[in-house]
């Protein structure tokens, strides 16, 4: 795995963070404080490179079992992830549209770094499976996730430097990307393994 390939993963797996990062600015726009709004990328970007290192390092235990099947593995997973994205994306149309036909009275609720923690296990989930395919990375495995945890911090601080201009401007386009980019990356380990 080269390290333009660790850069897209990076980017792919960032776009969830983002689209959290638009919705907390939108749905608890009312509690966040400079302080909250900091603690998103800083605990996003921490998550998405500290899981995928775990992967990494779970993976590794596995790699003599599982050395000559590792680019099908890593095709098989970059797929099971980005037809995890499309399917999420469909459920939220689909959310989207009974929540439009009922209407509903919003309550104030207040964002708190309880939330933040559980919305930074949830996003990260996805980058400790990725973690697995990084035992083919080319360089320093701990390269590797710092370039993972910087692309989420920046791509986190963007969502929330644009908040709500964002979410108007690419909506759900921002997760069919990384869905596309997944399905790239599953293609690419595919013709490799098979060449």
């Amino acid at each position: 795995m080269q390290l333009y390939e660790v850069i897209l993963i990076g980017i792919a797996m960032s776009i969830d963070a983002c689209a959290l990062t638009i919705s907390n600015c939108t749905t608890y726009k009312d509690s966040l404080n400079r302080k909250k709004e900091l603690a998103m990328p800083i605990t996003f970007g921490l998550f998405q490179g500290v899981m995928p290192l775990l992967g990494y390092f779970i993976g590794s235990l596995f790699k003599s079992f599982i050395g000559s099947a590792l680019k099908f593995i890593s095709a098989a997973i970059f797929l099971v992830l980005a037809i995890k994205i499309v399917v999420d994306l469909l459920k939220e149309r689909n959310q989207e549209i009974k929540l439009s036909e009922v209407k509903t009275a919003k309550s104030h609720v207040a964002f708190t770094f309880a939330i933040l923690l559980i919305q930074g296990i949830a996003t990260s989930i996805d980058a400790f499976v990725i973690g697995i395919t990084l035992v083919s990375v080319t360089f320093s495995i701990y390269l590797a996730v710092l370039i993972i945890a910087a692309v989420t911090f920046i791509f986190v601080l963007l969502a929330l430097f644009f908040g709500k201009c964002l979410g108007k401007i690419f909506g759900s386009y921002a997760k069919w990307l990384g869905a596309a980019i997944l399905f790239a990356l599953s293609i690419k380990e595919f013709i490799e393994a098979i060449i």
